[in-house]
């Protein structure tokens, strides 16, 4: 038998980690003979991938950076480009008789599809399969067979979650880019999802609501109920969220549920009265696999075999053009509505006229991917024209941002250990934004990162010919000793060098910015306090999920020192203020809210949202830390006449407003209580 020779079109994360570790089980039916991908670099990745897992003849393999390039190579591809790509690579393919393997979704357009089944359905065409390795999970296959055995009865419910934050780590932005990628969730994960339903259910659905939370970008959650003739569906998607990766389908004889990654976990097979039937695994019987590798082989095999003549393809045409239908209806058809997000949104049109717009400025922001960082980029994208250059350690942890208009985005990868990164991200831009400093690793990790990442911000800024740095520094940066007011004159603290912690990274890091300013380069620095707000970690998610016994410990009602808090919408205009006033160059501002909050307050309003009651209704736990007590009875109080002198900034959002928004916030992400529940 001759093997069938084999490209790879699009050699990103998807290629390297499912299709070429299915190659070296298939030696003789399949033959890997060329490597295509618009970036050089990412097939020479995958090719030094295909010789570390063992391929066969890769001294042959070529490599080229399109299809017709290399054209001589190969009889059949599979293709695994950006969505929005897939029309016109697999309809040159099949005019020039080359067979495709085509990963999910077909396209990105109804029409497109239509038009590639067409082709693939015409006399003599080459064969066009679609991957949709799913329905070889073994627990897929085994909720089909219940389907149409009967075991289930009628099916008149699913219900279907996948839901955590995104975990892959994309080569590129294409994942996130509208323009590539077509659509966020939906397109991605939906594609699969709706192949399965189709597969299990049949081809009549109906579109009963569509929402997602798209901005103009690509939507990272959403929320469909279908109708298949009589059988209900609701299905939950999303790249920020823990909801689980469950589905559920209940008939009048039983109910099954499956865990919907691969593998699926434990399985269970209850009848209407209650009877278990199964729970545990499920066995893989063929054409299902239980290894990850075997599912792509299996797949490709099949091709292989469809493109020889000797079996039909595991997915068809026709089943990819149904997936792009639905997919399209749930985005365009008139049951879409778009999902309230008013932390995301709020405050876009109130500020209208009140915040510099940077008409023709280019922004940089550090630690995009972060609390303060992506918030204040959703602030320059929704209530400014500047453009937005957001510089990310990876794109995966960038997910949020996606849902952001895009015009005017422009994602940069960038180290702050790595200077050269850093400069080709900040070539171009007027300004930047440093927020990132080193919140993970160890002690010398995070160190370098805040202090030694902030020398190289400074350095590749001014080598890049930017006009101002404007860094996020903090209120610690002042002596804890301090008393009564406290301002910008207040005595620093203390320099220890042997201590290495947060603090004294921000005061060493606020030091090399003071010292970078002049010649030709500006610096201002910002001074928060306890900022707080939805994404916020320490002063918001760490305290949703402190141990209860804490709460017996700490302030409550009026008690406690002075709170010096600021919600995160103002530190974002505080800081776009700091980005255009001339007067702010070479000067350090403490931003916060001018309500005298107190340290009980700040934490009856946490008390409220996880549903405990005053110190008194929980047991004490774990001692709270000295350390931490004392800083809950500080009376310093921030005086922020500075700032709203030179910047012209007054915080507007009380903390009691704040709150609320959080709140709900707090509800849908799954950090309150009943959202948990």
């Amino acid at each position: 038998m001759t093997p069938v020779r084999l490209a790879i079109v699009g050699c990103g994360a998807a290629a390297r980690g499912c299709h070429l570790p299915a190659l070296p089980p298939l030696k003789g039916e399949v033959q890997l003979t060329a490597l295509i991908d618009r970036d050089p670099r990412q097939a020479e990745a995958a090719l030094a991938l295909y010789r570390e897992l063992g391929g066969t003849a890769a001294e042959q393999v070529v490599l080229a950076t399109d299809p017709a390039e290399a054209a001589d190579a190969f009889d059949a591809a599979v293709v695994v480009a950006p969505h929005t790509l897939h029309a016109p690579i697999v309809e040159a393919l099949l005019a020039a008789g080359k067979h495709v393997l085509l990963e999910k979704p077909m396209t990105t357009s109804v029409e497109d599809a239509h038009r590639l089944a067409e082709a693939a359905a015409a006399e003599g065409a080459p064969v066009l399969a679609m991957a949709h390795p799913r329905r070889l999970f073994p627990a897929y296959a085994w909720v089909k067979r219940l389907i149409d055995g009967g075991d289930l009865g009628e099916v008149v419910r699913v219900d279907w979650a996948e839901g955590h934050p995104y975990a892959h780590e994309p080569v590129s932005w294409s994942m996130f880019d509208r323009r590539l990628a077509g659509g966020g969730v939906l397109t991605d994960t939906a594609s699969h999802v709706f192949d399965t339903l189709l597969w299990w259910l049949g081809p009549e659905v109906e579109v009963v609501r569509a929402e997602d939370n798209s901005l103009g970008g690509v939507e990272t959650d959403a929320r469909v109920h279908l109708r298949f003739g009589a059988t209900d569906v609701a299905c939950d998607f999303s790249r920020l969220r823990h909801l689980g990766i469950s589905a559920t389908v209940t008939g009048t004889r039983a109910t099954v549920t499956i865990g919907t990654d691969f593998p699926a976990g434990e399985c269970t097979l209850v009848t209407a009265d209650g009877q278990e039937l199964h729970r545990g695994d499920v066995a893989a019987v063929a054409p299902a696999q239980d290894e990850w590798e075997l599912l792509f082989s299996e797949q490709l095999a099949n091709f292989a075999a469809a493109v020889r003549g000797t079996a039909a393809v595991h997915s068809t045409p026709q089943d990819g053009v149904r997936v792009v239908e639905l997919i399209q209806e749930c985005y365009g058809g008139p049951a879409h509505q778009r999902s309230a997000q008013p932390w995301t949104t709020r405050g876009r049109e109130a500020t209208a006229g009140d915040l510099p717009a940077l008409t023709g400025r280019t922004v940089a922001v550090t630690g995009a991917s972060g609390f303060i960082g992506g918030r204040l980029v959703e602030r320059l994208v929704l209530g400014t024209e500047a453009r937005v250059r957001p510089v990310v350690r990876g794109f995966g942890r960038a997910a949020r941002l996606s849902v952001l208009p895009q015009d005017r985005l422009e994602f940069r990868q960038g180290d702050l250990l790595d200077p050269t990164t850093l400069r080709a991200a900040f070539e171009g831009c007027d300004t930047v934004v440093h927020c990132a400093f080193g919140s993970s690793g160890d002690e010398d990790g995070r160190w370098a990162a805040s202090v030694e990442g902030t020398a190289n911000v400074l350095a590749a800024a001014r080598a890049a010919g930017v006009r101002r740095v404007v860094h996020l520094s903090t209120i610690d940066v002042y002596d804890p000793a301090v008393t009564g007011a406290l301002t910008e004159d207040s005595p620093a603290r203390p320099a220890d060098p042997a201590d290495r912690e947060y603090e004294q990274q921000k005061l060493a890091a606020e030091r090399l910015v003071v010292q970078a300013h002049g010649d030709g380069l500006e610096t201002v620095v910002i001074q928060p306090g306890v900022v707080h707000g939805p994404w916020g970690g320490q002063w918001t998610t760490a305290q949703l999920q402190r141990p209860e016994g804490d709460f017996a410990q700490l302030p409550a009602g009026g008690g406690g020192g002075v709170c010096n808090a600021v919600y995160v919408d103002d530190l974002a205009e505080a800081v776009l203020l700091a980005v255009d006033t001339e007067a702010a160059a070479g000067e350090r501002f403490l931003v916060g809210h001018p309500e005298e909050l107190r340290w009980g307050t700040f934490f009856d309003a946490v008390r409220a949202l996880r549903g405990l009651g005053g110190p008194t209704a929980v047991t004490a736990g774990e001692p709270v830390a000295d350390w931490e007590l004392e800083l809950y009875r500080s009376t310093a109080r921030a005086d922020y006449d500075k700032a709203r002198r030179v910047l012209g900034f007054t915080a507007r959002t009380p903390f009691a407003e704040a709150a609320v928004v959080t709140a709900a916030w707090a509800r849908w992400a799954g950090e309150a209580p009943e959202a948990r529940a």
